[in-house]
C-alpha cells in the first residue's frame, strides 16, 4: 500500500551533504514506488524536491569537526498545521537530533503516525561524545516514540546505543548507482591532460584530508614514485582551500582545484579519475563519495582507513591506507602500485564494483519499506 513519509531533518536542503544525499536519495526512490514523500526540515530556500516544508530558522555552528546548521526553535502551530495538512503514516527523523525542531515534530505527531529513526553519525572527538550523551538525555522524553531504529553502519550503531541507549538495524546509506554509471557532465573535459589522473572530493576542512594527499604527492615527488603526465585535480571548498593552493605552488606536480561541483557533474569528475582519493582521517560513519566514485567508474578508489570507510569498503586492506603519521609514503606507494601494478588495479577495481548492489538505492529501499511496516504494526498493536 502507499504510505504518506514525512522525512524529519533539522538541517536544510540548500546543500546536499551526507545525510541530505541519503534523504534525497532515498525519497526519489520512494516516490518512483508510489509512496507519497514529503521533506519536513530546517531553513531551507531552494530545495532539490517537490514536497518539502521548512519549519525553522537555522544558525551555524561547530561540531564533530564539521561545520553544520542546528535550528532555532520552531512554531508549534505551524508543525500542527503541516502534519493535519498531511496525516503522515511514517516519520522518519534524522538522528540525533535537535529538541527545538525534529523533537518538537515527534511530540505533536498522531498516535497512529509511526516513528522510524535513522543515526548517522559517528564521534570524531571525545567533546562530540560528551555532546551527544547530553544530546541523548535531553530528547530521551521524544525518543520513547520511535518504534524502529536504523544506523547506516556498526560504526553509527555504536554512537546511537552509546549515546541514545537504542539498537536497531543496519541499513547502508543509499547510492543511485544508475544515476552515476549514465550521466555525463562538462568537468571531465576540465580535468583531462595526457597522463594519469588523481581526484580528490570533499569538503576543504581537516578531517576530510586534503593536505594528506598533498603530502603523499610530495612524497612521491621525492621518491620519483609517479609517471610522466600525472595531474591531481582537487574538488571542494571549505576553510583549508586557500592554504591548500599555497602548498600546491610548491610542488612540480600540475595541480588543479576545480571548486564547489555540482551534483549533476560529480559522475563526469570520478569517471575522470584513475584513482579517486578520500583521505579522511576520521568522524566517518559511512562513505557515500566512496561509492558513487565507484559508481561512476574510477579506476580504482583509495581511502583513509577510518572506521567508517573500513566499514563501507567491507575491510578491504588494498583499498584502505594509514592515516597516521607515515600517511605521505603510505598513499603514495598506494597510489604507485595503481598506477603501476596493472594486474592489481583490476582486481581492486573489481572487487569494488561488487560492493555497489549492496548500496544501490533499490537494494536500500527495499529493507526501508521493511522497517516502516514493522513501526505501523508497532503503533497498531
Amino acid at each position: 500500500m502507499p504510505l504518506t513519509i514525512g522525512f524529519v531533518f533539522d538541517d536544510t536542503l540548500d546543500v546536499l551533504d551526507g545525510v541530505q544525499q541519503h534523504i534525497v536519495t532515498l525519497g526519489r526512490e520512494l516516490s518512483r514506488r508510489g509512496h507519497d514523500v514529503h521533506y519536513l526540515v530546517g531553513e531551507t530556500h531552494d530545495s532539490p524536491v517537490p514536497n518539502t516544508h521548512p519549519l525553522s530558522r537555522n544558525v551555524m555552528v561547530r561540531f564533530n569537526g564539521n561545520r553544520m546548521r542546528i535550528p532555532l526553535p520552531a512554531n508549534r502551530a505551524r508543525i500542527r498545521e503541516t502534519l493535519a495538512d498531511h496525516d503522515f503514516d511514517i516519520l522518519h527523523v534524522q538522528a540525533p537530533y535537535s529538541p527545538f525542531m525534529a523533537g518538537q515534530v515527534l511530540s505533536l505527531a498522531a498516535p497512529s503516525t509511526g516513528i522510524v529513526a535513522t543515526y548517522h553519525i559517528a564521534s570524531a572527538d571525545m567533546l562530540s561524545r560528551i555532546g551527544g550523551r547530553a544530546l541523548g538525555l535531553v530528547n530521551a522524553p521524544t525518543h520513547r516514540r520511535v518504534d524502529e531504529v536504523i544506523a547506516v553502519s556498526q560504526v553509527a550503531a555504536q554512537y546511537a546505543a552509546s549515546t541514545a541507549h537504542v539498537r536497531g538495524v543496519v541499513i547502508p546509506n543509499p547510492v543511485d548507482v544508475a544515476r552515476f554509471a549514465d550521466e555525463p557532465g562538462p568537468v571531465c573535459a576540465r580535468t583531462r591532460r595526457d597522463g594519469p589522473l588523481v581526484v580528490f572530493l570533499g569538503r576543504f576542512v581537516p578531517r576530510k584530508g586534503a593536505e594528506l594527499l598533498l603530502d603523499a604527492i610530495a612524497y612521491g615527488e621525492a621518491h620519483g614514485l609517479f609517471p610522466e603526465g600525472f595531474h591531481v585535480a582537487f574538488a571542494g571548498k571549505g576553510p583549508l582551500l586557500d592554504a591548500c593552493r599555497r602548498r600546491a605552488e610548491t610542488l612540480r606536480t600540475p595541480v588543479e582545484f576545480l571548486g564547489f561541483v555540482e551534483e549533476e557533474d560529480k559522475p563526469a569528475l570520478l569517471a575522470a579519475a584513475d584513482i579517486a582519493v578520500f583521505p579522511a582521517t576520521g568522524g566517518e560513519s559511512f562513505g557515500i563519495v566512496l561509492l558513487e566514485a565507484i559508481a561512476s567508474g574510477s579506476g580504482v578508489t583509495l581511502a583513509g582507513d577510518n572506521p567508517g570507510y573500513r566499514s563501507t569498503l567491507l575491510g578491504d586492506g588494498d583499498a584502505l591506507f594509514d592515516v597516521g603519521t607515515d600517511h605521505a609514503r603510505a598513499l603514495a606507494e598506494r597510489i604507485h602500485r595503481a598506477l603501476t601494478d596493472k594486474a592489481w588495479a583490476h582486481a581492486l577495481h573489481m572487487r569494488e564494483r561488487a560492493l555497489l548492489g549492496r548500496y544501490d538505492v533499490r537494494t536500500v529501499a527495499d529493507e526501508v519499506e521493511d522497517v516502516y511496516r514493522r513501526a505501523i504494526a508497532d503503533r497498531n498493536r
